[in-house]
Order: structure tokens, then C-alpha cells, then sequence
């Protein structure tokens, strides 16, 4: 009677680690959501001694409005954001309600 030799092969074969063993499994769909970066809030402009008007200046409070706009137009177009009821409660209520828990939009 031949002798039969039992092949053993591991079914791990890289390395196990802690972001391994507890992270998300490797099929797990990661969504990344780019923020758009604030426009500046021009800290120098906040020095006493300027000889202008500083932050309080009109072509500066223009220009901070509309990169202000801008970012809010690039959040609220995002299509995660839009069912976002924290989006909608910042942009639309005029006051915060406090008991707020995260949710999403139901429509109807």
C-alpha cells in the first residue's frame, strides 16, 4: 500500500496584523468625500496697525462672501450632503433645534 503524504498549505499567506484582523474586510467600499477648503480668514488683516480699513474693508468683505458661497454651493451639490438633514436644518431653520439627532431627508 503507497503512502499517502498530507500537503498542508496555509490559507493565510501574508502576515496578519491589528488593521488586519479589526479593520474594514478588504471588499469594504470606502467612500472619500472631499471638503472644499474655507476661504481665508486674512489674520493679517486683524492687526491693529494697519493704515486700511482691515477685515472691516468692502472689497475684502466682498471677496469673503462669495468664496463663502462658493463652498456652501460645492457642500449643499455634493450628493451625499443633500439628503443630509443637518445641511438642511443649517441652511433653512432659523433656529437650531437642540434635541438634533443625525438622520437623512425623507421625501415624500
Amino acid at each position: 500500500m503507497a503512502e499517502t503524504v498530507a500537503d498542508t498549505r496555509r490559507l493565510i499567506t501574508k502576515p496578519q496584523n491589528l488593521n488586519d484582523a479589526y479593520g474594514p474586510p478588504s471588499n469594504f467600499l470606502e467612500i472619500d468625500v472631499v471638503v472644499p477648503p474655507l476661504p481665508g480668514k486674512a489674520f493679517l488683516r486683524q492687526l491693529p496697525f494697519r493704515g486700511d480699513d482691515g477685515i472691516f474693508d468692502d472689497n475684502f468683505i466682498e471677496e469673503r462672501k462669495q468664496g463663502l458661497e462658493q463652498f456652501i454651493n460645492k457642500v449643499a451639490g455634493h450628493p451625499l450632503a443633500q439628503n443630509e438633514r443637518c445641511l438642511h436644518m443649517f441652511l433653512q431653520d432659523e433656529i437650531i433645534d437642540k434635541s438634533y439627532t443625525p438622520s437623512k431627508i425623507r421625501h415624500a
